[in-house]
């Protein structure tokens, strides 16, 4: 899953991103596409099916309305002289049939033209209580005289007709084969015209071909008059369908491309939003994502280790810790210092208490915005350091992150005094600082900003270095320089008598609470007790 989530918020993989996605939605598009292809050309089955069916549906309207004629128009003799003539007449109308039977319970007497012996045409191949009809397929017409012909005889009631093979059905697309098929009420079926086994390979295509109408490589369909006694079963071949509407498949192969690249360029653009430092920065900002290291302060004076610096880092979704320059500018433009100064200070409170060794002393800072300068608050963020407050000095480091407002600053400041808590200037010499800031706040210390004692020698900045820690001193306040990482500047310092404090990489880099307890542990070995190494 990490692996996952630096894919997405990773900008180098951003055009592999981007093809990704095109690359899910062209084939997601082809999916659809394919899917409504198979719909068209299943419609289109239907279609000429139902379309095929019409002379069917036509014939079986002509039976029935023949038929009630028959029955009302009917009424000499059966067989006799004026029946035939009767006959005749129906015989005439318009409608296709031309040969009619007087058959009672199955017997044929006579038809339109004469009179023959009775003929029982035996058991009916399938029958219809719901229309109360008859029906024989492929019945010799011998016993009309008529020999080496056949027909299918529909009795209703006394009267019956002959209705005489059917052409087989027209079908407007070149790629589909058809059969017509015959069903009983039983499930007995006949093939009637057209390609001779389709029915059984549609049966054969499993339970799902009534749902998914392509098996075996192959479209089907299957149309019935409306009381399902004639079906038309068509099959198309996938080859021949794409041979057929190849032009057409190609331009949607071309379309889909097209539709995908819009779809996942909306997409990508939604997810790197999404995925956006800032947006899971605001997503992910809680208090079990805050993580606390802490810088060792070494006092020169002592050459003890008699404070930290906590500093905060935050853990993203994919669990590597980014710097707060990242961050803070985040934090600041959504006014959300404050929610962050109290996890840092909850969890450094949770972490030093709980692993500090209780015979050590330490002053621990903790950095604020300008903004967040209010004493009310802080001393309700601080009491957790109340119950240790034997073996902890909190002391607010004022980040010059924004511009300082005197008066305010030093009300603050005051009011954060009476109530124990120290407060120093962080970063002097960058950003807001200012002399005025220096002279007129009632601060217990200032922190000279380690662009001065990471300074090369013979820099500006390293010729500035003395006077700065001069006019510190001069103001009365404690001093406090970071950035230390040689030893020629930390012996420049410490030479100067006005340094109180130094913090840099060559005292000890940030450390998580397991290593800076263990690195406590290790300075306060007493000098005689420490391991040295014998030539």
């Amino acid at each position: 899953m990490a692996q996952f989530i630096s894919l997405l918020i990773d900008k180098s993989h951003a055009r592999l991103l981007g093809f990704g996605l095109w690359l899910a939605m062209f084939l997601l598009t082809l999916v659809l596409a394919a899917g409504l292809f198979a719909f068209q050309i299943n419609q289109t089955m239907i279609r000429d099916s139902q379309k095929a069916l019409e002379p069917q549906i036509k014939l079986r309207e002509n039976i029935a309305s023949t038929v009630a004629i028959m029955q009302k128009q009917l009424s000499a003799e059966p067989c006799s002289p004026l029946f035939h003539e009767q006959l005749r007449e129906i015989a005439f109308l318009p409608d296709g049939l031309n040969e009619f039977l007087y058959a009672p319970d199955g017997v044929a007497q006579c038809s339109v033209s004469s009179n023959f012996a009775p003929f029982d045409l035996g058991v009916a191949d399938t029958t219809s209580e719901q229309f109360d009809f008859k029906l024989w397929y492929d019945k010799s017409l011998d016993f009309l005289g008529r020999p080496g012909l056949t027909g299918n005889i529909v009795l209703f009631g006394d009267f019956a007709v002959v209705v005489p093979p059917q052409p087989e059905p027209e079908i407007n697309t070149d790629w589909m084969k058809v059969q017509v098929v015959a069903f009983a009420a039983n499930g007995a079926f006949w093939h009637r015209g057209g390609q001779f086994g389709l029915l059984q390979e549609l049966n054969g295509a499993g339970p799902w071909s009534n749902l998914v109408p392509f098996a075996n490589g192959s479209f089907y369909s299957r149309v019935c008059v409306p009381d399902g006694g004639t079906c038309l079963i068509g099959k198309a071949l996938l080859t021949d369908v794409l041979l057929a509407e190849l032009h057409q498949i190609l331009l949607g192969i071309v379309v889909c491309a097209i539709v995908a690249m819009g779809i996942g360029g909306q997409l990508h653009t939604m997810l790197r939003k999404f995925w956006s430092f800032e947006a899971r920065f605001l997503r992910h900002f809680k208090a079990q994502n805050i993580v606390c290291t802490y810088q060792p302060i070494k006092a020169l004076a002592s050459d003890t280790i008699s404070g930290c610096e906590v500093l905060v880092r935050w853990r993203d979704v994919d669990g590597s810790i980014i710097f707060p320059d990242q961050f803070l500018p985040i934090v600041s433009r959504h006014n959300l210092g404050r929610e962050l100064t109290r996890f840092v200070v909850e969890r450094a409170c949770a972490e030093l208490s709980a692993n500090v060794p209780p015979q050590l002393k330490l002053q621990v800072n903790v950095n604020i915005f300008p903004a967040d300068l209010n004493a009310a608050w802080l001393r309700e963020i601080l009491t957790c350091f109340d119950q240790v407050s034997e073996r902890f000095t909190v002391v607010v480091e004022i980040v010059e992150s924004d511009e300082v407002e005197i008066e305010h600053a030093q009300r603050e400041i005051e009011a954060l005094r009476r109530y124990g808590i120290k407060t120093h200037l962080d970063d002097f010499g960058t950003g807001y600082s200012n002399i005025q800031n220096l002279a007129s706040l009632a601060l217990e210390g200032v922190k000279l900003d380690r662009s001065f004692a990471m300074s090369a020698d013979g820099s500006l900045m390293s010729k500035m270095l003395v006077s700065t820690i001069e006019m510190i001193h001069f103001a009365g306040h404690r001093l406090t320089v970071e950035g230390v990482e040689t030893e020629d500047r930390l012996r420049m310092l410490k030479s100067t008598g006005m340094v109180d404090f130094v913090q840099g990489y060559l005292i000890s880099r940030p450390l998580d609470i397991g290593r800076f307890t263990t690195f406590l542990e290790e300075q306060n070995v007493p000098e005689k007790r420490r391991p040295r190494l014998v030539a």
